[in-house]
């Protein structure tokens, strides 16, 4: 899904953005049964190739929400400047919060 009004850009994946995923966000990468950094930036690349939804930020010009529906989850992929800085799992209620308050097309 292309994002309106925003020239696409592949983001990049620093190590340091897949550490601290592996690290804090731990939660998806099992259910996804994925083990290395290797596999954490590979799937990360698949979901930011194919996300269900890309949202810009409501507040921050330079901000967008890549999202991408597990299961009754979504993986919730956050860009800033066009760097991947973290991704973590949101569940409906939360999907439905941010969407009102937070994201826009």
């Amino acid at each position: 899904m292309k994002l309106a009004g925003v020239t696409h850009l592949d983001p990049l994946i620093p190590k340091a953005s897949i550490r601290h995923i592996l690290k804090r966000h731990r939660d998806w990468i099992t259910m996804l049964n994925l083990s290395t950094e290797s596999d954490v930036e590979k799937f990360l690349q698949h979901a930011l190739e194919n996300p269900t939804e890309v949202y810009r930020d409501r507040f921050r010009d330079n901000v967008k929400y890549y999202l991408m529906k597990l299961n009754s989850y979504y993986l919730c992929i956050v860009v800033v400047r066009n760097i991947v800085v973290t991704a973590y799992l949101i569940n409906r209620e939360k999907y439905e919060k941010y969407k009102v308050r937070r994201w826009v097309r």
